[in-house]
């Protein structure tokens, strides 16, 4: 009944006043000892002094095994009225709560965790627990308070009986006053615990590095515009046109033996054509001066056009695709997948209900039938080196792996892509705790003084600089992967026009 926000007025009764002057704090004060009254309380007591005014009070205990402490809030006088020295709220008068013991709980996945809570080491592990320990201990140094921790393995899921285990289940049985370590906010939480204003600004993703973009796009077909192929096109058909005219013409002013040199036809003109084109040759000389000047057309025309087209390639080989922009052209991508195997994560996949996300689980993460992607920080970010691999873990730790492993021209080209909704993870408190506000107030101070800022950078890597130092990228067969196309084809193609052509011939 004195918990807020309850507020109690207790008046005292003129007649008793001269007994309450002889044993002021025992008769008085001394009785609320055995009340919880503490820093959330509202109690104020008008007591009567010898004098006539009326002294007004303020009662609280600071934990349950500690005295009660008095506040003196000001007086009333008959001449004067009432003169109010602190005006103060609670939580701003009573932040000092004299070196009382809070309970509190972390989240442990690794156990050498514990060894390295506040030295920085092996940052990338547990890297929310660990941020986390140090802004709570900067809360309890700011209400003059000690804290005592139990060490869990989760964060809290209910059981099939409906019951909560883990940190959430300490904080619904009030074993504990606050969760050291944040924690999503789920709806089914809310009537167990209370959510304070100090958020670890973190997310987990999805972490690869784009694809070369002949991975996705038939390179060959990049280095020029559209229009200009069909420039090209028309080009070489003009000049196949004009070639074709003038070496006939050729072949009838020089009176040639038909017999031992048969006019050129359409299709010797056009392997001429392709041949050039091709850079293999030519297999037969053009004499006559009209002829020549169309075939050094061609061979100008060729040279240019090798040269642009060579020079396109090469910088296209080592340009990455945009075309992975969503988790629908992740999931359409030829692209691996991988997550984490940490308990939140799984515990989120199960409740997944989006179709696309649900059939990156279920075909590119825990395939039916095949070998399940969940996997450690490390070994998912060496497979983000080796490239066209995508690993879903926090991004912090991400990139702190990646920054120390990653050589200077392996740290560009790196995409992020969400896949859990969610607000960020919060610090949480009991429901009805007695320092709800007091914690709240100092969460804020923590936030605007800078500190959570300062070890957020500690412990939370940004992603890698990129400074452009590329270094020549090798040509794969991946890299020739619509060349292999054509060639196979053309291979069809030949052998169809072989099988026609004896067909033709035997009839």
């Amino acid at each position: 009944m004195f918990s807020a926000p309850l507020k109690w007025l207790i008046l005292q009764n003129p007649n008793t006043a001269a007994h309450f002057d002889n044993c002021t704090y025992e008769c008085l004060i001394g009785n609320f000892g055995n009340f919880a009254i503490y820093p959330d309380s509202e109690v104020i007591i008008l007591r009567t002094s010898s004098s006539g005014s009326i002294d007004i009070i303020s009662v609280y205990r600071s934990s349950p095994g500690r005295d009660v402490i008095e506040e003196n809030r000001g007086f009333w006088r008959s001449k004067d009225g009432i003169s109010i020295h602190d005006t103060y709220v609670s939580s701003r008068r009573r932040r000092n709560l004299h070196q009382t013991s809070l309970k509190s709980s972390i989240v442990v996945t690794n156990p050498n965790t514990i060894n390295h809570l506040t030295d920085y080491h092996d940052k990338h592990v547990d890297t929310i627990t660990k941020c986390n320990y140090v802004w709570l201990h900067h809360i309890t140094d700011a209400m003059n308070a000690t804290v005592t921790y139990s060490i869990v393995n989760s964060w809290g899921y209910r059981d099939k009986n409906g019951s909560w285990n883990g940190m959430m289940g300490l904080l619904s049985r009030k074993e504990i006053d606050i969760g050291g370590t944040s924690m999503f906010l789920v709806g089914d939480r809310w009537d167990d615990v209370v959510y304070i204003p100090l958020s670890t600004p973190t997310r987990a993703a999805f972490i690869f590095r784009q694809p070369p973009l002949s991975f996705v796009s038939n390179i060959f077909t990049l280095p020029f515009h559209r229009s200009v192929w069909i420039a090209i096109g028309v080009l070489f058909a003009v000049i196949f046109v004009m070639l074709a005219i003038s070496s006939k013409w050729e072949w009838s002013a020089r009176n040639v033996d038909q017999a031992l040199y048969p006019t050129p036809t359409l299709s010797d003109n056009l392997m001429l054509v392709i041949s050039i084109v091709a850079q293999q040759g030519f297999g037969r000389n053009l004499n006559t001066i009209t002829s020549r000047i169309i075939l050094m057309m061609l061979l100008l025309a060729v040279l240019n056009l090798y040269a642009s087209y060579s020079a396109n390639i090469v910088a296209l080989l080592q340009s990455t695709t945009t075309s992975i922009q969503n988790l629908r052209d992740l999931m359409e991508s030829p692209i691996k997948c991988g997550a984490q195997d940490i308990i939140y994560n799984h515990y989120y996949f199960q409740l997944e209900k989006d179709p696309v996300r649900r059939r990156i689980i279920d075909y590119k993460i825990e395939p039916r039938g095949g070998k399940s992607h969940w996997m450690s920080a490390e070994d998912g970010i060496k497979l983000v080196r080796q490239g066209f691999f995508a690993f879903f873990m926090e991004t912090g730790p991400g990139y702190k792996i990646i920054q120390e492993t990653f050589q200077e021209d392996e740290k560009c080209g790196f995409r992020e892509m969400y896949f859990i909704e969610h607000f960020d993870p919060t610090f949480t408190i009991v429901k009805q705790s007695p320092y709800g506000e007091i914690i709240r107030v100092n969460s804020l101070k923590i936030e605007e003084s800078g500190l959570k800022s300062r070890e957020m950078l500690r412990f939370y890597t940004k992603r890698p600089i990129c400074n452009g130092l590329q270094k020549f990228i090798n040509v794969g067969l991946s890299d020739c992967y619509f060349a292999f196309h054509l060639v196979g084809y053309g291979t069809i193609a030949a052998v169809l026009l072989l099988f026609f052509e004896i067909l033709w011939k035997r009839r």
